[in-house]
């Protein structure tokens, strides 16, 4: 008589810890969303680019992370995608739920952690991240990019913004990371097709680095 079949354990996931919740949702709690210094009413200048150029697939269905108040939910789902949006604040949550409703479209809006994603393995077209990495601790890199490698398809695509390194002034996310800090985190699970640096728009604004990313199908190559 054969043993009985055991269910295979799930792999436990640590999510962003309670400091950094609390942060983020009084950051919500005590300005509105639209006063908030990385607030835009449109979507950021690389997932624009994404859609007009066909990275992010036609129709496919789009994770934004960190998304804030919802701009890019809601260009990616008047765009024709099956977009979701993910924020550890409540009050982001709320506020992109409400512009959502406004709009009449069909977006889903969950709060959520990049770290710990509700989503299954391979469940997603495409991700975006525009000003959710950079704001992560350094040693949560390697935890950010096992998430997006997972919940993406092999071939998925990553459109990725972060205030750089040459932005030197005070107000912005303490991290800033370089291309190669990036690059170090990411290359061994995503292929990098294009890079671009944007200097800033106004005074005050920061500029920033924006990466075009494919989830790999096969393992990265080892050292020659």
């Amino acid at each position: 008589m054969s043993p009985p079949k055991t269910s295979k354990p799930l792999r436990t996931r640590r999510g962003s810890s309670p400091e950094e919740r609390a942060a983020w949702r009084a950051t919500y709690e005590e300005t509105s969303y639209d006063q908030l210094p990385w607030f835009e009413p449109g979507p950021s200048p690389p997932v624009r680019l994404a859609v007009e150029e066909g990275f992010l697939p036609s129709g496919g269905e789009v994770l934004d992370v960190g998304c804030g108040a919802g701009s890019n939910v809601l260009f990616l789902s008047a765009s024709g995608y099956r977009a979701h949006g993910i924020d550890l604040s409540p009050g982001a949550v709320a506020a992109a739920r409400a512009r959502v409703s406004e709009a009449h479209l069909g977006a889903e809006i969950e709060e959520g952690d990049v770290l710990a994603l509700s989503f299954p393995d391979g469940g997603l077209d495409g991700m975006v991240d525009n000003g959710c990495f950079h704001t992560l601790p350094i040693a949560r890199r390697e935890d950010y990019a096992k998430e997006a490698y997972r919940v993406l398809r092999p071939g998925g695509s990553l459109v990725l913004s972060w205030v750089a390194r040459e932005h030197t002034a005070m107000m912005g996310p303490r991290h800033r990371p370089s291309l190669l800090e990036v690059t170090t985190a990411l290359e061994s699970r995503f292929l990098f097709v294009r890079t671009g640096f944007q200097p800033s728009r106004e005074e005050g604004a920061p500029s920033t680095y924006f990466a075009f990313l494919t989830r790999r199908s096969t393992p990265y190559p080892p050292p020659r």
